[in-house]
């Protein structure tokens, strides 16, 4: 627990919870509007949303299959929350099985401050394996996307991170060159509705912490952690806790800052936001090393 917020597995009853608070918190990030090609910005989805419409649907979608899809490859879904009066039993360690129902997160007297995944090595997301990837929705969810939209992800964006991180352990000489040799972090976010001062990168430390931990009980090597991101924002935060750039690339959209479509005629201005904005960085996180406390906090 810190300032407040207590750390645990997420409960499989919570993801849609989680969805929407993934979804409302990527709303202004521009590579996950550019996948839907959008024309115009998506409304916010709160509780009292309904019916969804179709573009707010399918995008909940997508996100809803990357908890599916860390499951099914034994990762882990991590929350932050700070405690309800209501329940009694929620301001137990976060230690606390999560199947508790008092400890649940989707009451509206408890806050969901932030949320982040984790998947294991060699288990990287991928559409080339059907049966994982029909299972959890994914498929579905990228198909949803129409095939200008898959191209994005698959080819563009993913080609991009690829590139990045094999080039950067290469250079560094690390895991062999094989991103399949690491942790991945498939998301890591803040509940935008949440007040309070970096909830997802304590969340993020504490995950990764406990991940090592666990290794070191079961007497294996400590495995490094990366991840990608697309916001600057984001860059310095994940610097804060002990990550690295191990490399940076630029995407020409065609899109505005926010990955919306742009308007013809648009001017110069709007376009060079666009271009200082448009871009892909790849980070790593390496474990500290064997004897000497991880300084990270």
């Amino acid at each position: 627990m810190d300032s407040g917020l207590i750390f645990r597995d997420a409960d499989p009853t919570e993801d849609n919870e989680l969805a929407r608070i993934m979804y409302n918190a990527f709303l202004p990030i521009w590579n996950h509007n550019w996948f839907q090609c959008l024309t115009s910005p998506l409304d916010p989805i709160t509780s009292t949303t309904s019916p969804l419409k179709p573009l707010q649907a399918r995008r909940l979608a997508f996100y809803r299959s990357w908890f599916r899809l860390v499951r099914a490859h034994s990762g882990s879904v991590s929350l932050a929350y700070t405690p309800s009066a209501t329940y009694p039993g929620a301001a137990q360690s976060s230690a606390t099985s999560a199947l508790d129902p008092q400890l649940f997160t989707t009451s509206p007297s408890n806050s969901i401050a932030a949320v982040v995944l984790l998947l294991p090595p060699h288990a990287r997301p991928s559409w080339f394996e059907p049966l994982v990837a029909w299972g959890t929705g994914l498929l579905s969810a990228l198909f949803g996307l129409g095939l200008r939209g898959v191209w994005r992800v698959a080819v563009t964006f993913e080609g991009n991170v690829g590139r990045m991180i094999s080039d950067g352990l290469k250079v560094r000489n690390i895991a062999e060159g094989d991103e399949g040799n690491l942790v991945m972090c498939h998301g890591c976010v803040r509940n935008p509705q949440w007040e309070g001062k970096a909830p997802a990168r304590k969340l993020f430390d504490w995950a990764i912490k406990r991940w090592w931990e666990k290794e070191r009980a079961a007497g294996v090597k400590l495995t490094p952690v990366w991840l990608d991101t697309s916001i600057d924002e984001g860059v310095r935060a994940y610097e804060e806790i002990g990550f690295e750039v191990l490399g940076e690339c630029a995407v020409d959209t065609g899109a505005d800052a926010q990955g919306i479509k742009l308007r013809p005629g648009a001017d110069e201005e709007v376009r060079e936001k666009a271009r200082e904005r448009s871009r892909q960085w790849v980070m790593l996180r390496l474990p500290p090393e064997e004897g000497k406390a991880d300084g990270a906090n």
